[in-house]
């Protein structure tokens, strides 16, 4: 489908300005801490594992009609491990407690937007094993005043995004992606700077220390498959399945079963930093005085009135935030997605 314009005449899905590279981000002693912390507080768990919490519930809603009955998880997701550094302007680790509320991040977060004031969000690591990339293109969770991912589900955010209804409400963030992948055998950064239905970019590796400026929650992007090509395959995969620090190696292990072991040029590591960015004093005001936030109500006001718009009929369930055919129909009427890959990057079908 077409996608609504934004309040501003833009695709809802495309960022303020393209990304912007940022080489040696972080000093040696940053680095060491950083990686540190992955090392030491372990085991750590798949990024789908902060979502779902067992296989079986990840593949009820995966893989489609065309799912085979004998699907296993790693038909669908790879072996990409996540551990949240700090949250909301908390540190969870003393060692990277300097990093994550350091004038170089925040003001790099202010320089994609040009905004005066920020604070420091969300950091946390993604660390990717060799798999293949199933990724066919994501964006992150937008904020709004008054609803975000800490109380709102991801897929009615993912829907506020998609319909370009919400931008008197938006809470601008920026991130600072940093890329530790030592290695040519793929591995690159896909991303659709002019929307979905454009023309994608990449930033093909090697990179180390790099980092990537840019507006996430407002565009399209994926990770590329990476590591040796006769390695990429996981079939023990499960959501239980764990990342472990090992005197210098990487350890994968369902239990206490080893399903996997890789040295630092094996993996592809980024350090993900998201803030919260502000025009002026008033626009910092009103999201910390909760002054102007939106409620689930007129969220759903709102998108109630644009379906009436387009002519579609519905009736309003009891529970707009969980009925099944609502969320259905919702999804369906903002659907998009990226429709073209790299020649050197194309998505993996299993």
């Amino acid at each position: 489908m077409t996608a609504t314009l934004s309040a501003s005449g833009r695709h809802p899905l495309i960022p303020v300005a393209p990304p912007s590279v940022v080489a040696d981000l972080y000093s040696s002693a940053e680095t060491a801490a950083l990686f540190g912390v992955i090392a030491d507080h372990g085991p750590w768990p798949l990024v789908l594992a902060h979502h779902f919490a067992s296989t079986e519930e990840y593949l009820a809603v995966s893989g489609g009609a065309d799912r085979k009955p004998d699907a296993k998880l790693a038909d669908f997701a790879a072996p990409v491990f996540r551990g949240y550094l700090a949250k909301e302007g908390v540190a969870f680790y003393d060692e990277i407690r300097d990093i994550y509320l350091s004038r170089t991040l925040l003001e790099h977060a202010k320089s994609v937007h040009g905004a005066r004031y920020g604070m420091a969000h969300h950091m946390l690591f993604n660390m990717a094993v060799p798999s293949r990339s199933f990724d066919a293109g994501h964006f992150d969770s937008g904020n709004w005043r008054g609803m975000s991912s800490v109380d709102t589900p991801i897929w009615l955010l993912s829907v506020m995004a998609k319909s370009g209804l919400f931008d008197a409400w938006e809470v601008k963030t920026s991130q600072v992606i940093t890329y530790f992948y030592d290695s040519d055998l793929d591995g690159g950064f896909t991303y659709w700077p002019d929307g979905p239905d454009r023309a994608p970019q990449r930033l093909a590796a090697p990179f180390w220390n790099t980092a990537v400026l840019s507006d996430n929650s407002k565009m399209y992007h994926r990770r590329e498959g990476n590591g040796p090509r006769d390695s990429r395959d996981m079939p023990e995969l499960e959501m239980h399945t764990r990342l472990h620090g090992a005197g210098g190696q990487w350890v994968v292990r369902n239990g206490d079963t080893e399903i996997g072991r890789y040295t630092d040029g094996d993996v592809r590591t980024l350090f993900h930093y998201t803030a919260l960015v502000f025009d002026d004093r008033h626009d910092a005001d009103r999201y910390l005085d909760h002054t102007d936030d939106l409620t689930a109500d007129k969220v759903f006001d709102i998108l109630g009135d644009d379906l009436t718009r387009r002519g579609i009929e519905f009736d309003f369930p009891a529970d707009p935030m969980t009925d099944r055919d609502f969320i259905a129909l919702l999804t369906a009427t903002y659907a998009m997605a990226p429709a073209e890959y790299p020649a050197a990057a194309p998505l993996d079908i299993h």
